[in-house]
């Protein structure tokens, strides 16, 4: 999406160019999801960051029944068993992947000083809501149970996610307390999605240059017919009756967001629930400015400050 003079003006500095560096189609209409898929994975060099110093990365794969998951591993420099964060990528459910998104699995590392271990799941559609999501639950008992090799701590084992990562790390919190574990100490949600409900007021009102109201109707009936297919067994995060017993929660929204009112939401619902969360908003941002460290003060002030707020609530 190309933006106008006055919409440009009015996001927070270099705001506009990330929108221009992760822009798929250049010119005429956007392709088709496999090939958007690869564009957006052979274009992630265009938002890359450097590693921090110390920084080791290293690919490999959560090996759970039947399936082999892709993941990389981001491990802050230091020495002893550190914090380890299961990260969850955005993209609607149907894009995104450990390599468009290595920009801000990095930066969270380096800010929370926690392992970050990213994890590249099924998408949709060729898989199901309930496939990707039991895909993902399998892998954090997977990271719990590699603690020694990973030299992280699994008493301090959390999940994190942006946009659709942060459903399905939303969604794997209420599971994990419901099936006996893993015990999982913290949960961050970035700008999440945590119902698939289109009369919720936020959605007409926004006015995001990323995420726009079309979009987000494609995403929400994708969901629909894949889960048709096989249908998930609970409801989304906002749907569900029962919140108590929760680990603690950081949740970051963006004033451009049409699903800033989910996030707001969301935290209310578990702070009724008497789970610590902590809301946060970050003015004049649109959905999915955390991607945006190389080019965004504002964004890298929000990274730094939620590792802060990580640090604290571990």
């Amino acid at each position: 999406m190309a933006l106008t003079e006055p919409d440009a003006a009015a996001l927070p500095a270099g705001i506009a160019e990330y929108i221009a560096a992760v822009r798929i189609a250049r010119d005429g209409p956007r392709p088709d999801l496999e090939t958007a898929r690869l564009i957006a994975d052979a274009n992630a060099y265009r938002i890359a960051v450097p590693r921090p110093q110390g920084m080791r990365v290293t690919d490999s794969f959560a090996v759970t029944p039947g399936l082999e998951t892709p993941v990389r591993i981001y491990r802050p420099a230091g020495e002893g068993a550190q914090p380890a964060i299961a990260y969850f990528h955005g993209g609607g459910f149907t894009t995104g992947s450990i390599e468009s998104y290595d920009c801000l699995a990095a930066a969270l590392a380096e800010a929370t000083g926690a392992t970050v271990v990213s994890v590249h799941y099924m998408r949709l559609p060729e898989a199901t809501p309930r496939a990707m999501i039991e895909q993902c639950f399998e892998t954090i008992g997977w990271i719990a149970a590699m603690a020694e090799p990973l030299a992280i701590d699994a008493s301090r084992l959390c999940v994190a996610g942006d946009s659709a990562g942060a459903c399905i790390a939303a969604q794997l919190a209420i599971l994990a307390r419901d099936r006996g574990g893993p015990a999982l100490a913290a949960q961050i949600l970035c700008y999440g999605v945590f119902d698939f409900d289109e009369t919720r007021p936020g959605l007409e009102r926004a006015r995001d240059p990323i995420l726009t109201l079309p979009i987000v109707r494609m995403m929400n009936a994708t969901w629909r017919e894949c889960d048709a297919r096989d249908p998930l067994p609970f409801p989304p995060p906002l749907e569900t009756d029962d919140l108590a017993g929760l680990p603690r929660a950081l949740l970051l929204g963006a004033e451009r967001d049409p699903l800033l009112e989910q996030s707001q939401a969301y935290a209310e619902r578990l702070k009724s629930a008497g789970v610590d969360a902590r809301f946060d908003m970050v003015e004049a941002m649109p959905h999915g400015f955390l991607r945006a460290q190389r080019f965004s003060p504002a964004a890298r002030d929000a990274m730094r400050k939620l590792g802060e707020d990580f640090r604290s609530l571990i």
